[in-house]
């Protein structure tokens, strides 16, 4: 089963590396483009229409630039959890402090689009900030505080007991 969740994290991290990487590039082009005021042209497709203001371009980028990094440190952290559960030792005390990244990742990243939106809403003209609270995010990162200190704690026993006669 380990086995399975690996190739599962391994595929959900290199599509996010690949779709992220696309909508990077083709913001950053626009990005480009709205600060030389030339418009994008590739071949005979001439592109002349900026339907979104400069701030809102840059927080988007910002935020898929966040969002994209968070998934893949994730995933990363996740394969190294999985390498202990196949090799039959997952509580080991690394496992204690990835699992606390997670959840400090998962809280960045959720600190940062609350930031964004303030950001927006601050500085386009017309924009209302609108946050909104995640409430299975911030589950997921007193959960995941909860299973590190489980998995701190039980790798303490483990130690404690194999020191008994």
């Amino acid at each position: 089963m380990a086995a399975i969740m690996t190739v599962l994290v391994t595929i959900v991290m290199w599509m996010t590396a690949l779709i992220g990487a696309i909508v990077i590039l083709a913001g950053g082009v626009e990005l480009i483009s709205m600060l030389s005021g030339n418009p994008i042209s590739i071949g005979a497709v001439k592109i002349d229409d900026h339907d979104i203001t400069l701030q809102e371009l840059s927080a988007g980028l910002l935020g898929a630039i966040v969002v994209v990094a968070a998934v893949i440190f994730v995933c990363l952290e996740l394969r190294k959890i999985l390498a202990t559960l196949t090799a039959g030792d997952p509580f080991v005390p690394d496992n204690a402090v990835r699992l606390t990244r997670i959840a400090i990742a998962i809280a960045v990243t959720q600190l940062m689009r609350y930031a964004i939106a303030l950001v927006i809403g601050l500085s386009v003209e017309g924009a209302k900030i609108q946050l909104s609270f995640d409430l299975i995010a911030w589950a997921s990162v007193a959960a995941l505080f909860i299973l590190s200190q489980v998995f701190r704690e039980g790798t303490r026993l483990r130690d404690e007991e194999k020191m008994t006669i």
